[in-house]
């Protein structure tokens, strides 16, 4: 297993278990998304970095690292887009949407300006990257 998936495994135990108290923030606003899977309808908690849409919501990047691939949870939203998710410590239910090309271009640069590594991992995936807008049903 490559150093990262181990921290990923661990952060996501680390976050899921302290409530948001330890992993919620690593440098960048984090979420913890309880995806459900799309061919297994089973629970996938998924650690990333937000990017703010308030009051709408948050996005978040289906950038993979830079693989030409879009990441699992990217297709379990587009399958199952109602779930909860852990925003720092704050608990909510939210309905996935993908942003629009219009809409994508309009937040690009400051998504951007938050985390310049994004416009390495579109080099690098050789694709346009997904924005899904986690919009906020309910906090819990």
């Amino acid at each position: 297993m490559a150093d990262f998936a181990w921290f990923t495994k661990a952060h996501r135990f680390v976050f899921d278990h302290t409530h948001g108290w330890i992993g919620g923030n690593l440098g960048r606003p984090m979420v913890l998304m309880y995806t459900i899977g799309a061919k297994t309808g089973l629970i996938r908690p998924v650690p990333l970095q937000y990017y703010p849409a308030e009051p709408e919501g948050i996005m978040v990047l289906a950038s993979n690292n830079g693989q030409p691939k879009a990441p699992s949870w990217y297709y379990n939203l587009k399958a199952n887009p109602e779930i909860d998710v852990l925003a720092g410590r704050q608990k909510r239910r939210v309905r996935a949407e993908e942003l629009t090309p219009e809409k994508r271009a309009q937040v690009w640069p400051e998504m951007r300006k938050q985390n310049p590594a994004i416009e390495t991992y579109a080099a690098k995936a050789g694709r346009t990257l997904p924005i899904m807008l986690l919009r906020t049903i309910k906090v819990c």
